[in-house]
């Protein structure tokens, strides 16, 4: 294995505090993971079709990049291929530089990281700002991000608390709702004054032309929205055929990557702000990005090019639990970066990361899509030539030895004989001679049996009793799922969105006037954004609204003008919107843009308050689908799930409320 790993992997394991912080994530996500996973009453089904799109998708991605490149340049979006990291580069720059950009705000994207394009855009005098609280920190601090999900794993809160009073020169402490306050603060000029906001692409929709965004700060609500350009980079695998196909990654995604059943915001976008519509980035463009993913087509490693990102395998091996991500010297890291980075980037570069696996198969039991990890870590190990012949020379002795059942017996007596001779300790040999040596620099092995277990078993005798067939236990861990009955959907969005830290008002539509205006005085408001009166409900209350408060419809100019009255909008303290449908199993309620449907009151003031009612409440995203949201979804330039206040845990797994977007969410229910 190349040095360079196992330098800064022992640098990592000799870190007490990283130590600490690796184990803390990689525990808090794994409960999450399987814990999330199983509620679904359909886990193993689910996993099979999503595995089962993956594969038929990257079987036929010619004929679907084919037909999401035409539905994307039908919608009004422009779409630019990419063959390489510099081609992919120098789109961006021309598109930035065509607009006399001069600040850029970026919402995570690891393609991104792949190609360089932060040092690209510095070079031609751009700016480019990371807006995810954990790419931000570790932005500020010049360094790569050491997860797929929390970039700024490695870090303390008081590490990060020095990184902010250094570099913005104020005296920060370290607590991190204060740190959360800050970059909120900091963040918020560069969101309003950015000419060009910048994102990757979770997933895209063929059939449609649909980009889909998954966060849970509400950066990359920003970012799509209230910049006048949106560029969004994206690697030409990232696609499912059909919105049905995207409702089973949505389930996917967030229980495998976060343990969430859902991400607080997923953006839909189709095309760029209308001409009916207050607001919205006037100019989108894709980037399809190739970057030697064509290559990987037909190959023995084709089946890596099926990774949703996710971060699963992450956190499952444990290998990288204990070097960390910075240890990989690649922008992908642990299993799947260890067959990403040299398929992508090359073997011989790269190709020893293969070997930085005990190929114990945690990562392919995690991965939501099945993707076989382990065989294609020995494919790349074979394809990767031995840098100790004293290791290869070991493996043919064993070799020779397993083929014959008289030399292996001989072989296990002398090793059991030698290990009296070796150093040892509670059980386990704590040194090795020769070349075997390596293994034992870096962990113990153990100690060989006296009685090898062949010679135990022949004198065992098995007490097997059959179970007896006609009680079998009940399935307490997929449990069935319960009937639909329509007198629960209510009452399963309450509870799914009070669990996420939201806050519920049931009551008549008579009562809704009232309710709200009492809601505003108790909250001390006195200024509100709110959509326009596109329904009835919304026309009254608007009208007792204005008498009493200062409601204003937001609206941004095309053109200038936009970042003064983005922070005189931003001083509202509540915003008032309706909204299309919302879904019980995640607690979610779902915008679109449409006349006077402005994303601004769900998005700025600290707190949303949406009203729904009873009859578009809808068990799951898939249901709404079936019911007429793929028309909705089709026919609309964009539309966002909202799934509680916006969050993060970016330091220390400290869960922090109302990063970017608004810390309360009140949905008032109309039964």
């Amino acid at each position: 294995m190349n040095s360079p790993f196992l330098i800064e992997a022992r640098k990592a394991i000799e870190n007490l505090q990283l130590q600490e912080l690796l184990d803390k994530n990689a525990d808090t996500r794994e409960q999450r993971r399987v814990s999330s996973l199983r509620q679904l009453p359909d886990e193993a089904k689910l996993r099979r079709r999503a595995k089962t799109i993956r594969r038929e998708t990257i079987s036929n991605l010619a004929d679907h990049l084919e037909k999401f490149t035409a539905r994307l340049s039908e919608n009004g979006i422009r779409v630019h291929r990419a063959s390489d990291a510099e081609q992919a580069r120098r789109i961006v720059v021309e598109i930035a530089k065509q607009h006399g950009a001069k600040l850029v705000a970026k919402s995570k994207s690891m393609l991104t990281e792949e190609i360089g394009l932060n040092e690209a855009l510095a070079s031609a005098g751009i700016r480019a700002v990371e807006t995810d609280l954990g790419e931000y920190i570790v932005q500020l601090r010049g360094e790569p991000p050491a997860h797929i999900l929390t970039p700024a794993l490695h870090l303390t809160k008081e590490q990060v608390a020095e990184t902010l009073s250094d570099k913005l020169g104020e005296e920060i402490p370290p607590d991190v709702a204060e740190i959360n306050r800050t970059a909120r603060g900091r963040l918020r000029e560069v969101f309003f004054n950015a000419q060009i906001g910048l994102t990757g692409v979770n997933f895209g929709v063929a059939e449609t032309g649909t980009l889909c965004l998954v966060t849970n700060e509400g950066n990359g609500r920003m970012v799509t929205c209230l910049p006048p350009v949106h560029i969004a980079i994206m690697g030409i695998e990232r696609l499912v055929p059909t919105m049905e196909d995207l409702a089973v990654m949505l389930r996917l995604l967030p229980r495998s990557a976060t343990g969430q059943k859902i991400t607080n915001y997923v953006s839909l976008i189709n095309s760029p702000r209308r001409d009916t519509e207050p607001d919205g980035a006037e100019e989108r463009h894709v980037i399809l990005v190739d970057n030697g993913r064509g290559a990987l087509l037909g190959t023995s490693l084709e089946e890596s090019l099926d990774c949703i990102r996710c971060g699963a395998c992450l956190n499952a091996c444990p290998v990288f639990r204990e070097a960390g991500g910075h240890s990989y010297g690649s922008v992908y890291s642990g299993p799947i970066g260890s067959v990403l980075s040299p398929a992508l980037f090359g073997m011989s570069e790269y190709g020893h990361l293969a070997k930085a696996s005990t190929l114990c198969g945690a990562c392919l039991d995690a991965c939501p899509v099945g993707i076989d990890i382990p065989s294609m870590l020995l494919r790349v190990r074979a394809a990767t030539p031995s840098i100790d012949p004293s290791v290869e020379r070991g493996l043919k002795t064993y070799a020779w030895l397993a083929r014959a059942p008289g030399r292996f017996r001989l072989a296990q007596r002398l090793a059991a004989l030698a290990t009296r001779f070796l150093p040892t300790r509670a059980g386990w040999i704590t040194s090795l001679p020769g070349p075997m040596a390596e293994w034992t620099n870096f962990r113990d092995f153990p100690a060989f049996a006296a009685r090898p277990l062949r010679t135990r078993l022949h004198n065992m005798r098995l007490d097997v009793q059959p179970r007896s067939p006609e009680i079998e236990p009940p399935d307490e861990t997929h449990p069935l799922p319960e009937t639909d009955r329509d007198d629960s959907k209510v009452d399963d969005f309450v509870l799914e969105l009070e669990e996420l830290g939201g806050e519920v008002i049931r009551c008549s539509e008579n009562e809704v006037v009232d309710r709200v205006v009492g809601k505003l005085y108790v909250l001390g408001a006195s200024r509100v954004l709110a959509w326009g009166p596109v329904e009835p409900i919304l026309f009254t209350l608007l009208q007792r609204l204005e008498e009493e408060f200062h409601v204003t419809l937001p609206e941004l100019p095309v053109g200038a003008g936009r970042a003064e009255l983005l922070a005189e909008y931003d001083q509202a303290e509540v915003g008032i919107t309706g909204s299309l449908a919302a879904f019980a199993e995640t607690g979610t309620v779902v915008l679109s843009t449409a006349s006077r449907r402005s994303l601004l009151p769900s998005m700025l003031p600290a707190v949303h308050l949406v009203i729904v009612r009873e009859k578009d409440i809808y068990p799951n995203m898939e249901a709404w689908l079936e019911a007429g949201g793929a028309h909705y979804v089709a026919n609309s330039s964009s539309v966002t799930f909202i799934s509680g206040p916006s969050r993060t845990a970016d330091i220390e797994m400290s869960l922090t409320i109302g990063v970017h977007g608004p810390s309360q969410v009140i949905a008032v229910v109309i039964e």
